[in-house]
């Protein structure tokens, strides 16, 4: 099986509920029925929002339908809403490798530049900001949620009884590298047992999102072949198969939260918004987790935008409540209750953010290290088919993680499917 994140099985249904100031249920009107005071925004799990949404639907007197979905059925769902010329929502989450997608198609949006949205673009990343810009500058279609900054969550107990310092600052000094990585992890095997990582495309994503680019350059153009980045990934990866330093659990699955509880291994990259879902899956670990840099830098994993469709009836109210919800104040919200963390580079210094610990992982000033983190990520361009090149470069380590090809052989089939994107976007 393949080695990614997913969902729970009881987030793979699409759930619904409507929330107006004064109750809230589950209703099954579209946006095609909408109101002046009504508003309807589809979302995936784990976006961390939805609360700050209700308040807002309460304090300003609307009627708002937050409909939840897999993250693919989102992006799928809004691609046939928008070639059908109905059935879009209101408000539409996009993830960052799939809004370039979108950005070929700006027509089916509306510009938030029309709302003035360019008074609020010094609140974010530059890069952030770009990202769900056109080409030439006269359209932004999204305004950005969260980002995914990276850090290496670690097993204190599995450290401490491999003769290892468990100290956070002792341990980014011990692992600055990954040739650090690799050793470690084998010292680790040899005195514990346990392995270094949960699987092994999670160190893939992060290593090959460490260079200054990935699979496009800035001309538009798909460069994986020729990317010694994703080559240097690709091949870190598979020295650690080769040591059996991989646990080869799937991110989410029963196995996983078993394995975190256990301390079957001692690594996890992760990714901010990733925190909540560790907590979920393993309670009863609180306290046996802490959390350092990773190695060579920082990485981004994930982050969205929230766009409003041309078929909206509403849009400057749509446009009120992404403002509000994608505030620097709100951020850092989300970020303190739900653990995704600000495209708002603002907030990083506040005393709040900087002073923010989770008992989970074992008081780690959370806030600190994901600023840091943050502030130290090398920013790629993604384009129209990250996401369908992001998937042939997984399943590449998957066949060689699951014993199904050599490494060599995974590579070049991998490098064949790239071929089409390659003559599609050069």
């Amino acid at each position: 099986m393949g080695r990614k994140v997913v969902w729970p099985k009881f987030f793979l249904v699409i759930v619904c509920f409507t929330v107006i100031v004064w109750s809230s249920g589950c209703s099954q009107s579209s946006s095609g029925e909408s109101s002046d005071n009504k508003l309807t925004i589809w979302l995936w799990p784990g976006m961390g929002i939805e609360d700050q949404i209700q308040q807002y639907a309460k304090e300003n007197g609307i009627e708002i339908e937050i409909q939840l979905a897999e993250f693919n059925d989102v992006h799928n769902n809004l691609t046939t809403a928008l070639a059908a010329g109905s059935g879009a929502p209101d408000v539409a989450a996009i993830e960052v490798k799939g809004i370039a997608k979108y950005l070929d198609y700006p027509e089916h949006f509306y510009n938030l530049l029309d709302f003035k949205a360019d008074e609020v673009s010094g609140d974010y990343f530059d890069w952030k900001w770009k990202q769900a810009m056109t080409p030439d500058g006269e359209a932004v279609i999204g305004l950005p949620t969260d980002i995914g900054p990276q850090a290496m969550a670690y097993r204190t107990d599995v450290f401490e009884e491999a003769g290892l310092p468990t100290d956070r600052e002792e341990v980014a000094q011990l692992i600055q590298t990954w040739d650090d990585y690799l050793e470690i992890g084998e010292q680790i095997k040899e005195k514990t047992g346990k392995s270094m990582i949960d699987n092994a495309s999670a160190l893939y994503s992060v290593i090959e999102g460490q260079g200054k680019e990935k699979y496009y350059n800035e001309n538009g153009q798909v460069i994986v072949s020729k990317n010694p980045q994703l080559k240097k990934a690709y091949d870190y990866t598979m020295q650690l198969i080769e040591r059996d330093l991989s646990a080869s659990f799937d991110g989410g699955s029963t196995e996983w939260g078993t394995g975190l509880t256990n301390g079957d291994f001692a690594t996890v990259m992760m990714p901010a918004w990733q925190m909540v879902s560790v907590k979920a899956n393993a309670p009863d670990a609180e306290g046996k987790w802490d959390l350092t840099q990773i190695p060579e830098g920082s990485g981004n994993q994930g982050g969205s935008f929230l766009t409003i469709p041309k078929q909206s009836d509403n849009p400057e109210e749509a446009y009120k409540l992404i403002k509000w919800l994608l505030s620097p104040e709100q951020q850092q919200v989300t970020f303190e209750e739900k653990g995704n963390f600000p495209s708002t580079p603002e907030t990083y210094e506040s005393e709040a953010l900087q002073n923010f610990t989770d008992d989970y992982f074992n008081g780690a000033p959370v806030g600190k290290i994901y600023a840091e983190a943050a502030e130290r990520v090398k920013p790629v361009i993604e384009g129209k088919n990250s996401i369908n090149i992001e998937k042939i470069m997984t399943d590449a380590v998957v066949r060689v993680e699951d014993g199904l090809q050599h490494p060599e052989e995974s590579w070049e089939r991998a490098m064949d499917k790239l071929k089409r994107y390659e003559e599609l976007d050069n």
